[in-house]
């Protein structure tokens, strides 16, 4: 009897061992689902395409370091991309790419099939598309046939900079805030002639196309794509924009004598800040570039607004990231693009000029808070001009085509500046023009 008691004992015994073993070895579907969570990620390398003029140290500086150090997981590898057709060739297929310009989305990256609607990883990674900017994303939207293939990083700023002296010398109150085209115009002819021997010139409307940016003309329409500049819905405003170019061309003594239409347009470094012979110049801010020379006494305005669109500046043309569709990382490189986009982020390159996409007016108080700390003379400039204003949003949508339509601007201001021919044979001609261009480019597909 007592040796079967033992038995039993001895029994129980290893049974309970067995139990506890058992148990320990196998978790919960609670905890296992915790452990997968607190799992560390699988390292991954993010090729990351990026254009915009970066060095290898600068890229580190604003992406590849932050990215890699919120993300120990991530390796970033650049590519430059130089011709986007030659990096495809070599097989150097980018997870995430960079946009200078949204208006290249969709003859770049649409056609070469890199681009990739990124609503599913908005809402799979709840990211609040209510912190943009909503013009910025709308013309995003519309460079993207109504989808989102880019988020806009940043917001680009435009302001009608002024060479103080130059107004002082001729006795002329300052331009200010909210002004019109007719009234800058109007203003120009006051500082426009000679004095001591040097001619002054008082506006140039450096690459004009903005003129047309700010109204949101399309060259092509995006149902037809046919020709805009003689339809119904646009050709008088695109009268208005050539006009309103005559106008200021026509201002005795605003025009250079040589190769007036390329000096009028594109030589404004050489003119503004070199020789100092032009009162106002409307273009993308150019504060840390002007103030690095303590001689240059300027200061900046809103850019100039059309008659009934108070408020209303050129589009943002922000730069914007987006993720390529043939991606393995789809999620990871999303996270890389919000993490860019996160508060902090945008506060970080706030303090280094760089104006943020998004709505929170409180990082874009930060705005060259790192220049006025090296220069402090830039923090008595009207620094609000340059976010005062909402960008224009851009058309509803773009055709494919509008780029190449939009390319005969230029000749076209030739021919009403340079040849003297009247605006509405400059309309009729560029029409034809696009006409056969678009059909050229259509019978190629």
């Amino acid at each position: 009897m007592k040796v079967l008691q033992w038995r039993i004992i001895i029994l129980l015994v290893l049974l309970s061992f067995f139990v506890a073993a058992c148990s320990s070895s196998t978790n919960s579907p609670e905890e296992s689902t915790e452990n997968e969570q607190n799992a560390e990620p699988e390292p991954i390398t993010l090729k990351f395409l990026h254009s915009h003029g970066l060095d290898e140290e600068g890229f580190n500086k604003e992406y590849k370091d932050p990215i890699e150090k919120e993300f120990p997981y991530i390796t970033i590898e650049r590519i430059d991309s130089g011709d986007l057709s030659e990096v495809i060739a070599k097989g150097e297929i980018p997870d995430i790419y960079f946009v200078e310009n949204p208006i290249h989305i969709m003859n770049k990256y649409v056609e070469n099939e890199l681009a990739m609607d990124m609503s599913e990883l908005i809402d799979k990674h709840d990211f609040d598309l209510s912190r943009i900017e909503p013009n910025i994303l709308a013309e995003h939207r519309a460079y993207s046939d109504g989808n989102l293939y880019t988020i806009p990083l940043s917001r680009g700023m435009t302001a009608l900079h002024y060479n103080k002296d130059i107004f002082d010398l001729f006795g002329v109150e300052y331009p200010t805030d909210d002004m019109t085209w007719e009234e800058v115009i109007s203003l120009a002819e006051k500082v426009t002639g000679e004095r001591d021997g040097v001619q002054y010139h008082g506006l140039q409307p450096a690459f004009p196309n903005m003129l047309l940016e700010q109204l949101e003309l399309p060259f092509v329409d995006p149902d037809t794509d046919e020709s805009t500049i003689l339809s119904d819905e646009y050709g008088d405003e695109f009268v208005r924009v050539l006009q309103t170019m005559e106008q200021i061309a026509s201002i005795p003594g605003n025009m250079p004598e040589e190769s007036p239409v390329d000096t009028f347009l594109f030589d404004w470094g050489e003119r503004f800040i070199s020789d100092r012979n032009v009162a106002m110049l409307p273009l993308w801010q150019l504060i840390e570039w002007f103030s690095s020379d303590d001689t240059m006494n300027f200061d900046v305005v809103t850019y100039p607004e059309w008659e009934g669109r108070p408020g209303i500046n050129r589009p943002s043309l922000a730069y914007s990231l987006g993720v390529t569709q043939t991606s393995e990382y789809p999620d990871e490189a999303f996270k890389v693009i919000a993490y860019l986009l996160s508060d902090e982020k945008q506060m970080e390159w706030a303090k280094m000029s760089q104006a943020s996409s998004l709505t929170d007016p409180a990082i874009n108080e930060h705005l060259f808070e790192q220049l006025i700390n090296e220069r402090p003379s830039v923090g008595d400039l009207n620094l609000q001009a340059l976010t005062k204003q909402t960008p224009a949003a851009g058309n509803e949508r773009y055709s494919i085509y509008n780029i190449l339509a939009a390319d005969q601007y230029q000749p076209m201001l030739r021919e009403l500046i340079e040849e003297g021919k009247d605006i509405n044979t400059v309309l009729r001609e560029a029409d034809e023009e696009i006409t056969i261009l678009l059909e050229d480019e259509k019978a190629k597909k």
